[in-house]
């Protein structure tokens, strides 16, 4: 099974979803996790600066068009069963999830710890990371 982990910098689990820069690849098979490799995130506008200046000055724009990135957000991970990271919009979770893709808000902070939690099914999913801003 291939698992994405939200990164800013490689090594540490991302802060949210839309945010992050890339996503870490990796198989994780009978509890052995494996590298598999880098996923640069151009599936959401949150990437860019505009949207993340927005975020960081407490905006969270889930409104119009939000589906649209998170189309693009599913067909780019659609070959992972689990997504990792800090946090993240319901919306997104929801949409994830109806593509079979699970969400999993942790936090822990290094990426390769938290593929290995995964792997040994010692990752603990923390549902009160979701933000519900704009329901």
């Amino acid at each position: 099974m291939r698992i994405a982990i939200a990164s800013n910098d490689r090594k540490r689990v991302a802060g949210h979803i839309g945010r992050c820069r890339t996503f870490m690849l990796f198989d994780v098979e009978n509890g052995t996790v494996r590298p598999a490799g880098v996923r640069e995130n151009g599936f959401t506008a949150h990437h860019d600066g505009g949207a993340a200046h927005a975020h960081e000055a407490g905006e969270h724009r889930h409104g119009e068009g939000a589906g649209a990135h998170h189309a693009r957000l599913t067909e780019g991970l659609k070959d992972c069963a689990a997504l990792i990271c800090a946090g993240g919009g319901w919306r997104a979770v929801e949409d994830l999830r109806a593509h079979r893709i699970d969400v999993l808000f942790t936090d822990v902070e290094g990426v390769e710890e938290a593929a290995a939690r995964f792997a040994d099914g010692t990752l603990v999913h923390d549902a009160e990371r979701t933000c519900r801003r704009h329901e």
